[in-house]
């Protein structure tokens, strides 16, 4: 008898459009506390946070390089801190 296990395919199926993605995003980071001072972060958080990942991708374009799944970096507009959201484990890590 082989020990050996069959592999399985799986379908990739798209679950939203690209809007409802960034939604269901938005609506995640929202629910997350800031490390440093325990306040929900709020959307003006998540719109710094984008600009911040845009400025990431152009540098990293400019240094013909690029990342999947790389760091999202927002700023807590509460404490004025910045920190890291863990968005497969949906949490937040001090930044500086």
């Amino acid at each position: 008898m082989s020990n050996k296990r069959k592999r399985q395919t799986q379908e990739v199926k798209i679950v939203g459009s690209k809007e409802e993605i960034e939604a269901d995003f938005r609506a995640m980071v929202l629910k997350i506390k800031c490390p440093h001072c325990g306040e929900l972060f709020t959307d003006g958080a998540v719109d710094w946070g984008h600009a911040w990942l845009e400025g990431r991708i152009d540098a990293m374009r400019e240094l013909d390089t690029q990342e999947r799944d790389g760091p999202y970096k927002v700023k807590c507009e509460w404490c004025d801190e910045r920190s890291f959201i863990n968005y497969f484990a949906r949490t937040a890590s001090k930044a500086e």
